[in-house]
């Protein structure tokens, strides 16, 4: 590998905000304090014109400077010839340009040929690969550290509710700490009620249908509420984990039921009119903590295993919970 930056580099993994930062790094590296914007492109891997434009591109030689940076998103949905071209790019790159190439995954293989891998082993031998893969960080830990870096402290209650209600996507939780620190104006401690106040609060009323739906074991009603959802562009990763929670706050709330109890006295987070259909709907069936958590555990484990995608396992999850 010559010195300097590498010719082409390899992004890949599921965890989007690792994955954007790391982008930004390598374009900021590769073009050393140029920021004329000559010099630098970006292209979805998915656009009709991606294959021509870019291969034009990374021959171009740099405009009043030493480095052309071209950016290609969405490996994994390259088509098999932008792929072969990719191959062949890699075999003789230009010696003047950067290519950075960013995917949640390797393309797919195709006709019985796994060019995704292919390109990965010869990106290794003369540029750099590196990965980002979702789940190998402590979200608690990093919401601790986002919020000081945002000019706030974080409480520990705090950080439970925000990674119990964001999920462990490092993006989202970073979208919500933003989200509380402009609540408190910068600065301040990001407390219980602040995260309540602030934290998905749209999402909690949307995914309350699909929840509701499952208690009612109303599949038509259950499967449309997931499907709005999936459409509007929520992961099924973050419907799962919201699911979750508003189960463990149904079950808490069954249990202040039972016992006669207030709920807001035991630790039930949810809002005054969610609060009272939860009531009626648990009125009518109750739920069997023993039955339910483990199921959406085991959904939670198919993710990051089932072939089928993590849209099918979600979808599979309802019909399991409505037919339970």
């Amino acid at each position: 590998m010559t010195a300097g930056p590498p010719p082409v580099i390899l992004l890949v993994g599921t965890e989007a905000l690792r994955l954007r930062e790391a982008e930004q790094a390598e374009v900021d590296a590769a073009l050393a304090g140029d920021r004329s914007g000559f010099n630098l492109a970006r292209f979805q891997a998915s656009e009709p014109e991606a294959l021509g434009r870019l291969l034009d591109l990374v021959r171009t030689v740099p405009m009043m400077a030493d480095r052309r940076v071209v950016v290609l998103r969405e490996l994994d949905k390259a088509s098999v010839a932008l792929q072969d071209a990719l191959l062949d790019y890699v075999d003789n790159p230009s010696p003047s340009t950067t290519l950075i190439l960013v995917g949640s995954q390797l393309p797919a293989s195709s006709g019985g040929v796994n060019r995704g891998v292919r390109l990965r082993n010869r990106i290794q031998k003369i540029g750099r690969v590196r990965s980002f893969k979702s789940g190998t960080e402590d979200p608690r830990a990093f919401a601790v550290e986002r919020a000081r870096e945002l000019g706030c402290r974080l409480d520990r209650d705090a950080a439970e509710l925000l990674v119990e209600l964001a999920g462990k996507d490092l993006g989202r939780v970073d979208m919500e700490l933003t989200k509380a620190s402009n609540w408190l104006g910068g600065s301040g401690t990001i407390d219980l009620e602040v995260i309540e106040q602030t934290c998905s609060v749209v999402g909690q009323a949307e995914i309350w249908g699909l929840t509701g739906a499952l208690i009612r074991r109303d599949v038509d009603a259950a499967l449309a509420a997931c499907h709005r959802l999936l459409e509007a562009g929520e992961s099924p990763h973050y419907i799962l984990s919201m699911v979750t929670w508003q189960f463990r706050q149904l079950l808490c709330l069954q249990d202040c039921m039972r016992r006669g109890r207030d709920p807001k006295e035991g630790g039930v987070r949810l809002r005054w009119r969610t609060l009272e259909e939860a009531r009626r709907n648990l009125a009518r069936r109750s739920l069997v903590a023993a039955d339910l958590l483990p199921r959406l555990a085991a959904a939670n484990r198919r993710f990051n295993r089932s072939p089928a995608g993590d849209r099918r396992v979600l979808e599979a999850l309802v019909l399991e919970l409505v037919t339970r």
